[in-house]
């Protein structure tokens, strides 16, 4: 074999024709509304799910705020409401604890110190987009409270 010919046996064949073209996604979407629509229309869709489906979408609606989650423990409380082995579970769990504490604790403690850095990062954030909206940056809007001798 010469060395042309090995060297044409190792490349990849080229594709004949032109590629495929793009799909569509304004017509996907227009297919898929109009589909939606003829269910809705024949009460495919219970109304509990169209009443929720048309309610705003806060994501973030009743959470605690992020400073609630940063520490990381690196024990829980232990509990058994089992009333004849539940002390001997409870005592097992705590011994095993014990001897696992010099593995867990400093994982706890990373993850503490890496949670209070994003959540620093986070507030920078924050503060620099407020900043660039005009508003007053974060911690400064509840500080401000009322003006002295208006109240």
């Amino acid at each position: 074999m010469s060395d042309q010919a090995a060297a044409g046996a190792d490349q990849e064949p080229a594709l004949e024709g032109p590629s495929p073209p793009a799909p569509d996604l304004e017509g996907i979407v227009t297919e898929l509304s109009i589909e939606v629509e003829r269910r809705r229309a024949a009460g495919a869709y219970p109304a509990s799910l169209t009443e929720r489906l048309g309610a705003p979408f806060h994501p973030d609606e009743g959470l605690e705020p992020p400073e609630a989650s940063v520490l990381v423990a690196s024990a829980r409380p232990l509990r058994s409401r089992r009333p004849v082995i539940g002390g001997v579970s409870v005592f097992a769990k705590r011994v095993t604890r014990r001897l696992l504490s010099w593995y867990v604790a400093p994982i706890a403690r990373d993850q503490t110190r890496f949670n209070l850095a994003i959540l620093r990062e986070l507030r920078t954030l924050e503060d620099r987009v407020a900043r660039l909206e005009g508003r007053p940056p974060h911690g400064e809007e509840e500080a401000a409270g009322p003006e002295p001798g208006k109240g």
